[in-house]
């Protein structure tokens, strides 16, 4: 899957898209009338300008990630952008700034600590970002991601940022396929430190129906019970009832859940109440949007890597696309 593995590899963290955006970009102009971004960064296209947009589908465009707060000769401190469990950063390989300068997140070596300390987790004060020599290159305000090659194997896709570069991913494909007809397409900044981009976004376009195009959380992982491991990875597409930013609104899921059967696609639902998507901000837009999300299941998102079935991927696109299908016809 080429566009992901592009997409995935693409740094970008909140409020630094850009590349990720000229990206996007370069795949849908041919195929798209009119784009055009916002002051905050957002990227909107209409695929057919003679067609009055009424549907809304979002991804949003940035990744979890680090910026650099100080330095220290070779050790740089920074804090972490969107949320990211800090037990798994020491060791880590990640790149700084836009000059890409590889490091790894240090923390004081095992042999240095007593015995209670190694049973509690490192303090983030504590850890440090650590480029092997003083440069010039380093900024405070830098970005930092996780240096991970994109990699596919036995029908898996291992790599970082799916959370939402799959999202991106199918929505470039359904502009492609033709299947934007009526519908503007949101590529959203700064969803995850806070829905920003959305907030934003909501107040510039007029729609009857919005989507959010996701990637998600797989619970089927060491340590989760039978009876909360859901969804799964392999399950195919997640269709949330309602998480903390949103309750769906119940005609799109029975919508969703028809262009499904009818496409013969098989789906699953999100563990309600868990987690947030940007259509948290823009069912709340002007007099309200009906709104909903479908995901794709990633095992260990916001984190230096990822797991997602590519099977899973393919039947979350056409999903995408028989939705889009099905709102018209009910209209």
């Amino acid at each position: 899957m080429m566009s992901l593995k592009e997409l995935s590899e693409l740094r970008g963290v909140s409020g630094q898209e850009e590349a990720v955006r000229n990206y996007i970009i370069d795949e849908i102009k041919d195929f798209s009338d009119i784009y055009w971004t916002d002051s905050i960064g957002n990227l909107y296209v209409r695929p057919e300008k003679e067609n009055e947009a009424s549907i809304g589908l979002f991804a949003h465009m940035d990744e979890v990630g680090m910026m650099v707060t100080g330095i220290d000769k070779h050790l740089l401190h920074f804090d972490t952008v969107g949320g990211i469990n800090q037990e798994l950063l020491p060791g880590t390989k990640v790149l700084v700034g836009r000059s890409e300068i590889p490091g790894v997140i240090g923390c004081p070596p095992i042999h240095l600590q007593e015995k209670e300390e190694r049973e509690i987790k490192v303090p983030m004060k504590d850890l440090r970002i650590d480029i092997g020599e003083q440069g010039p290159n380093v900024r405070i305000g830098d970005m930092v991601t996780f240096d991970t090659p994109y990699r596919e194997r036995r029908g898996i896709a291992i790599g970082k940022a799916f959370d939402d570069r799959i999202g991106c991913h199918c929505l470039i494909n359904a502009i492609k396929n033709g299947k934007g007809a009526g519908c503007v397409f949101v590529f959203t900044t700064q969803e995850e430190a806070g829905l920003r981009g959305a907030r934003v976004a909501a107040d510039n376009v007029d729609l009857d129906w919005a989507i959010a195009c996701e990637g998600t959380f797989a619970l089927d992982q060491p340590g989760m019970p039978e009876q909360d491991r859901m969804p799964k990875m392999g399950g195919g597409p997640v269709i949330t009832i309602a998480d903390r930013s949103v309750i769906s609104d119940r005609k799109l899921i029975d919508i969703i859940v028809s262009a499904a059967d009818e496409e013969r696609l098989t789906y699953q639902f999100k563990r309600p109440f868990a987690g947030g998507t940007d259509a948290g901000m823009v069912h709340l837009s002007k007099r309200g949007v009906p709104s909903c999300v479908i995901s794709n299941p990633c095992r260990y998102i916001h984190s230096p890597c990822a797991l997602a079935s590519i099977n899973d991927i393919e039947k979350t696109s056409k999903l995408i696309g028989a939705t889009i299908k099905r709102i018209k016809e009910v209209k």
